[in-house]
């Protein structure tokens, strides 16, 4: 019986560049997942804190927890929405390629 999907002997599947791309998404995701965590904590604090000072407009300890998600947003880079060479502040993509840098091969 002949195979539906013959293979070929010469060619070897490219696990590495997949299982390295796997691999940092799934550190991406913990990462994300903790600065979640993170935030909700300190934006219920920061909305407390202002709803009981009173506090409104560019003294809103809340927004400054919005700026730093953003922020975060963009250095976790989680599914590529940032292009990493124009990236200007540290980012967990640097920190990878820095890591991977020093990796004996």
């Amino acid at each position: 019986m002949p195979e539906i999907f013959p293979q070929d002997p010469k060619r070897k599947p490219a696990v590495a560049p997949q299982l390295r791309r796997l691999l940092i998404l799934q550190f991406k995701l913990y990462i994300d997942a903790f600065r979640d965590i993170c935030l909700s904590v300190l934006s219920l604090g920061a909305f407390l804190i202002d709803v009981f000072q009173g506090n409104e407009g560019s003294d809103c300890y809340f927004d400054d927890v919005m700026k730093l998600g953003r922020r975060t947003e963009r250095a976790i880079n989680l599914f590529d929405q940032v292009d990493p060479a124009t990236q200007e502040e540290p980012s967990v993509d640097s920190l990878l390629r820095k890591a991977e840098d020093q990796w004996p091969r």
